[in-house]
């Protein structure tokens, strides 16, 4: 076993463009700011899946949604112990889980009268994890924190705790997220997960660690403590990308949607009060990093610590009239990827912002190589440490992927119409265009040059120019599909196989 450790940071909804050294001149991020300056920064991270469930299933088994079949939250995941924590384990590793990853279990492995064979959950720690406690929105510990530091018992509960301060007369002209949180800064969730992270790293002494920390901010609910809920309440923001509300409602895909609509955020106030909840959630959980930081550093551990900051999602925060994380906008895909090398091989590329394409599913072989161990042959993601050490030709890659299925979104009237296996979008995305290809047959490929800003509000795929573009990114995706089809038993099979047989 190596004698490294491994603190692998996944915050939720987290947005590619939210961070101050990566040209956000709004928001305040100093101790990212500060990782970015001594780390590789990727700035063009997509994530393979959304929501949460899906996407976080690609991170821990290395693969894209179709080849692991978790396609939606609290869909089950088979074959589960191929995932990375489950691997390391070979290797003399404890990978130690805080916080939560979205697993819902195979009911075919759960006792005949388990309550989740007849019904959904997604409150399981992937086989191979030590799971320290279960911590999403909130935590039985949490509340027992809350109570040991003076708050009253009858209000330690999610329906007290994870609402935000409304005043007795209500919110008014505004969201609800207007107003701070119920909690002190100090107290909070996000400050609770950092200090069980403390306690957990301080625990194992001269033991190589592994560490999946798990933060629900940004991601709703909008709830920021005092003073991080008003910190950006004054802020003029650049306006959202949108076009005009009638070009979504007019549209084949989205004129179908019940759930998830382009429909929000529409009054400007509510706008306003949407994002600057956001951008507060995301300098408090900046401030409770800088706290996980300093500990790292003070306790010589940042310099044998591969630490990795990322997100499983973004967030449309208001662009095309959306929330959330659903669709095929880059908002939800487009996530920040921050890693800190601390050999000497890394020194190259500090503070260097690096263009090339790469997904979350290549943070899993990138740990395996940092800590000497072979990559798990089912991982589909590429290993990012030799361009870490400046090996420029080291990410080759001619596209990134994602996939989205949206037959949740559906109204209940499309939904008996359709087949829901058909619901899927998968997109296909360079530097230059972004083709998205849907499984309906009613729906035709979208092409996109997102080279330009607003380049997803102008469909270019009906346009003679580029229409010979779209064979080459459907060729593209069918190359894509048969390259990480499931080749195991074939791999074990080759080797006996007679010549002639």
């Amino acid at each position: 076993m190596s004698s490294f450790n491994v603190l692998w940071i996944i915050s939720d909804e987290f947005r590619a463009d939210c961070i101050g050294y990566l040209g956000n001149s709004i928001i305040k991020t100093p101790n990212l700011d500060n990782l970015c300056k001594e780390s590789a920064v990727f700035s063009n991270c997509f994530a393979q899946a959304a929501p949460c469930a899906p996407s976080r299933m690609c991170m821990f088994t290395g693969r894209y949604m179709f080849s692991h079949g978790c396609v939606w939250n609290k869909t089950p995941l088979r074959c589960a112990e191929e995932n990375i924590a489950f691997y390391l384990k070979n290797y003399g590793y404890t990978p130690t889980l805080i916080g939560y990853n979205d697993y819902a279990k195979d009911p075919d492995i759960l006792p005949p009268n388990h309550p989740h064979r007849s019904s959904l959950s997604y409150e399981y720690a992937l086989p191979g994890f030590n799971h320290l406690f279960q911590h999403e929105y909130d935590s039985p510990e949490w509340y027992a924190y809350l109570k040991e530091k003076g708050y009253p018992q009858e209000l330690c509960n999610r329906e007290y705790m994870c609402q935000p301060d409304v005043p007795s007369e209500g919110h008014g002209e505004h969201l609800a997220e207007y107003y701070p949180a119920r909690y002190k800064s100090e107290h909070s969730e996000c400050r609770f997960i950092t200090e069980k992270a403390i306690e957990y790293i301080d625990s194992q002494k001269d033991t190589p660690w592994f560490l999946s920390l798990n933060y629900i901010k940004p991601h709703s609910p909008n709830l920021c403590s005092d003073p991080y809920h008003k910190l950006y309440q004054n802020t003029v923001f650049p306006p959202p990308i949108r076009a005009e509300l009638d070009y979504y409602q007019n549209d084949p895909y989205f004129k179908r949607l019940g759930k998830d609509a382009c429909n929000s955020l529409i009054n400007p106030t509510h706008l306003q009060d949407f994002r600057s909840a956001y951008y507060g959630m995301i300098t408090e959980l900046d401030f409770n990093l800088g706290i996980l930081f300093d500990y790292l550093k003070t306790h010589n551990l940042w310099n044998n610590t591969l630490l990795i900051f990322t997100s499983d999602h973004g967030e449309h925060l208001g662009d095309h009239f959306l929330t959330g994380k659903c669709h095929y906008f880059d908002s939800a895909y487009h996530v920040p990827l921050i890693i800190h090398d601390p050999s000497e091989q890394a020194n190259a590329t500090r503070g260097q912002v690096i263009d090339d394409l790469v997904e979350l599913i290549d943070i899993a072989p990138t740990i395996c190589n940092y800590l000497n161990i072979p990559s798990y042959s089912l991982f589909q993601g590429i290993n990012l440490l030799p361009r870490i050490h400046n090996d420029m030709l080291a990410i080759n890659r001619k596209a990134v992927f994602y996939e989205y299925y949206y037959y949740s979104h559906l109204t209940p009237e499309e939904q008996e119409k359709t087949e829901a296996e058909k619901c899927l979008i998968c997109a296909v995305r360079n530097t230059k265009y972004k083709c998205v290809f849907f499984g309906e047959d009613i729906l035709p490929p979208r092409l996109f040059d997102i080279s330009h800003p607003h380049g997803e509000l102008n469909n270019l795929a009906a346009d003679e120019k580029y229409q010979h573009l779209i064979p080459h990114y459907l060729s593209l995706l069918l190359r894509w599909k048969m390259q990480n089809a499931d080749w195991r038993m074939e791999r074990w099979a080759r080797p006996l196989r007679p010549y002639d047989d």
